[in-house]
């Protein structure tokens, strides 16, 4: 996989919060518009042809009450196949988020979204503006330049923090089986937090749009975040330069462990804009809200 940081990257405008899909790599739509449900701060689609295997109720998902929370990683699974070969590889020993990102499809456009941890091992995290006008999703884990080594994952809900704002454009899907086997279990998961402290240092991954899919890679940033003027709960960092039309929704992660790629993810990129004299990557922050609609979606 071809990584370049973003440091020596073009810097390019992320106003465009999607980019558009060639007609040839579009999702196909689903039979139907999906069904959607709304409670609260909460609103959920269902895809249609996945009805009767979806229990994801809004309303029925609890807080935390301004609590921290952090979720530990997901190993992925050993094969079950090679279950019986003595000389079978082992799983990872833990999931990295460069296995875990990848391209989001969305039936009309692409952004990126990353697996997270929990308990139905279904999960994927992206931003709210990514899922809100898509009503067919599709991801492909460690997706790049055109190639899904791990194939490409269906849904059958998503959902997403219904109040206005950048600070709240947040959102999860959870996918379908692929041969019978959970996204986590194949690629692992990463840690989820909410509640956090804000200035931890922090990493962003995203997968920009370009005009050939041969071009698409991730590209990533850090540093110490700050506090935007849209609070309480954006996050800032001020070096990540080609964040373009595409990466919206990658992961904002911490505890980035260089040696296996383990991190926590505690929001998710949502654009760009000029502030104080200087450019910043914005980052939707989870807090109650998101845990919210995280809950909804690891029950569903």
């Amino acid at each position: 996989m071809r990584i370049r940081n973003l440091l020596t990257a073009v810097v390019v405008s992320v106003a465009a919060l999607g980019v558009a899909v060639p007609a040839s790599s579009a999702a196909p739509a689903t039979n139907g518009k999906p069904i959607e449900l709304v409670s609260g701060t909460s609103h959920v689609l269902i895809n249609p042809a996945q009805a009767g295997r979806t229990h994801w109720k809004p309303g029925q998902e609890s807080s935390l009450g301004g609590r921290p929370l952090t979720i530990q990683a997901t190993e992925p699974a050993a094969d079950p196949k090679a279950g019986a070969k003595a000389d079978a590889a082992p799983a990872a020993a833990k999931a990295s988020v460069w296995g875990t990102t990848g391209r989001l499809l969305t039936g009309g456009g692409v952004c990126t979204a990353n697996v997270v941890s929990s308990a139905n091992h279904d999960v994927i995290a992206t931003a709210r503006h990514c899922v809100e006008g898509g009503h067919d999703f599709k991801f492909a884990p460690s997706y790049d330049a055109g190639n899904a080594p791990y194939g490409w994952w269906s849904w059958r809900s998503a959902g997403w923090v219904d109040t206005p704002g950048t600070q709240n454009d947040i959102a999860f899907i959870v996918l379908d089986t692929l041969n019978g086997r959970h996204v986590a279990d194949v690629v692992g998961a990463t840690g989820i937090g909410f509640n956090q402290p804000l200035d931890n240092y922090a990493h962003i991954i995203g997968i920009p749009g370009r005009g050939s899919a041969a071009d698409e890679h991730m590209l990533w940033c850090g540093g110490r975040p700050v506090a935007g003027p849209e609070q309480p709960s954006t996050a800032l960092i001020d070096n990540c330069v080609g964040l373009s039309g595409g990466a919206s929704g990658g992961p904002f992660f911490v505890n980035y462990d260089q040696n296996d790629g383990s991190a926590v993810q505690t929001g998710d990129f949502v654009t760009g804009y000029s502030w104080q004299g200087k450019w910043w990557a914005v980052t939707s922050y989870y807090r109650d809200e998101a845990y919210t609609v995280f809950n909804g979606a690891q029950h569903a």
